[in-house]
Parts: structure tokens; C-alpha cells; sequence
């Protein structure tokens, strides 16, 4: 009796989740078609739906993106592309369209320079999601075991020497691409960054509006989340700039 609640249970699960992929593909086609007849409120309004149903997807968060683009909605339009980005990292059309949003955004921002050994680091992890690299590390780890099951069993010495240097091979290389894994993760768990919601936000040297404020911040502007203090919130630009805002102005990504 209780196999069958248990079997009952999972194909419960199994079908609802089935249902809401459905749906939700429904509604995604739906909101494409309000989003190609120039109802862009009414796209956000389908595509919001999936969201609330918990389900995500760089396409949703592209879509929406152009969405509140094409709205001339500077916080939301980069909001979303930057969302799509973090699923779709080496995606280039995202790429594109997030530079047409920052574009429209009134703070011009220049990043630190980075060292050579930065730069390329930065290209190698852009080229896949985290979830993307933590598959990749799987499948060599996986394949290091296979080759040193064939270096332990076999019988022929060239199969021997080959599957040795095979399996030292997907080691190391599955080494560095979880240390990739663990660094992004470290990141994420760390490192929160958002984008400005407010039409203009003062900075200010200390978390309190009786100190000196000293620049102007406006919306769709993205910035790392700090620290949060009674109501503030220190955060980082990426010329390396600092200061501290009143909380709730910002919308993490």
C-alpha cells in the first residue's frame, strides 16, 4: 500500500510538472504573438506568468528584455538582459541587445583594467554557463575513471600506457575545470549584484543622508551589493567606486 501512495505521489508530481511545461510553453508562444503585433505590455504580462510559475530560461529573459526595450523601460530592459546573460553567457545576441540597453542608461561606467591573465580567464568562463562547466567536470571526471579502470585491467601494455596517460589527462584537466566551478559558485553565493531601479540615486560616503553625498546614480545602472546596514545598502561600481544608497532601490539579479 504504501509503494503504491509513494508510485501515486511521484507520477502525481510527474504530470504536474508535465502540465506546467505545457502551459507554459502556451503561454511563451502567446505572449511571442502579442510581442510581434506591438502589444509589448501585454507579451510582459504572458511572459510573467511562466516566471510565476517558477520556470526560466534565457529565451524568457531575452524576450522580456526586448520587451520593456522596445517600452524605452531603461531598469527592466538591462534587468532582463543581464538575467538572459547569466543563463546564456556567450550568447551573442543577448550580448547585443544589452549593449543597445546600456546604451540608454545616463551613467557612463568604465570597468577596471584587467591583466592579461584576467582577460583570458574571463574568456574561457564566458563561454559556457556554471551549470554548463559543472557538467563538463562531471564528464571528465567521469571519463578519468573509465580510463583508469582500463589502465587496472588490461592485459595489453599499449592499451596500458595509453589509458595511464588518458586517465592523468582528464584528471588534470577535470581539476581545473572544477576549480572553475568552484570559483563561479564561490562568486554567485558572494558576490550580489543588481541593477539601479531608481530614476536617480544619491551616493553617499556613509549610511546616513547627513553625510556628504558624493555622486548621482541613475536607473538601469548595475552595481555590486556589498553590504547592507539599517536600511542601506554599500555597494560598488565597476570603476571601483563605492558608497552607500538607501536599501530597496536596487533590484538584485
Amino acid at each position: 500500500m504504501k509503494l503504491k501512495i509513494k508510485n501515486f505521489f511521484f507520477l502525481f508530481i510527474l504530470l504536474y510538472k508535465i502540465g506546467l511545461s505545457q502551459t507554459s510553453e502556451l503561454l511563451f508562444q502567446k505572449g511571442n504573438e502579442f510581442y510581434n503585433n506591438g502589444k509589448y505590455e501585454l507579451a510582459i504580462n504572458e511572459y510573467n506568468k511562466i516566471i510565476d510559475n517558477n520556470i526560466h530560461s534565457s529565451e524568457l529573459y531575452f524576450n522580456l528584455g526586448n520587451s520593456f526595450y522596445k517600452l524605452n523601460k531603461v531598469a527592466e530592459s538591462n534587468y532582463y538582459y543581464e538575467k538572459a546573460l547569466l543563463l546564456s553567457p556567450n550568447n551573442k545576441e543577448i550580448l547585443d541587445n544589452l549593449s543597445f540597453a546600456k546604451n540608454m542608461t545616463l551613467d557612463i561606467i568604465e570597468d577596471l583594467p584587467q591583466t592579461q591573465i584576467q582577460q583570458r580567464y574571463n574568456l574561457v568562463i564566458s563561454y559556457f554557463s556554471t551549470k554548463t562547466w559543472a557538467l563538463i567536470s562531471l564528464g571528465l571526471v567521469l571519463a578519468f575513471f573509465i580510463t583508469a579502470l582500463f589502465y587496472l585491467f588490461s592485459y595489453d601494455t599499449g592499451y596500458k600506457r595509453v589509458s595511464f596517460s588518458l586517465s592523468i589527462f582528464f584528471l588534470f584537466i577535470s581539476v581545473l575545470t572544477s576549480s572553475v566551478v568552484w570559483n563561479e559558485l564561490t562568486i554567485l553565493k558572494e558576490i550580489k549584484k543588481g541593477i539601479i531601479f531608481s530614476k536617480e540615486l544619491s551616493v553617499y560616503s556613509e549610511p546616513n543622508k547627513r553625510n556628504e553625498e558624493i555622486f548621482l546614480l541613475h536607473e538601469g545602472t548595475k552595481v555590486e551589493i556589498l553590504d547592507s546596514l539599517n536600511g542601506w545598502e554599500k555597494i560598488r561600481l565597476a570603476n571601483g567606486s563605492e558608497g552607500w544608497v538607501v536599501e530597496k532601490k536596487i533590484k538584485p539579479l
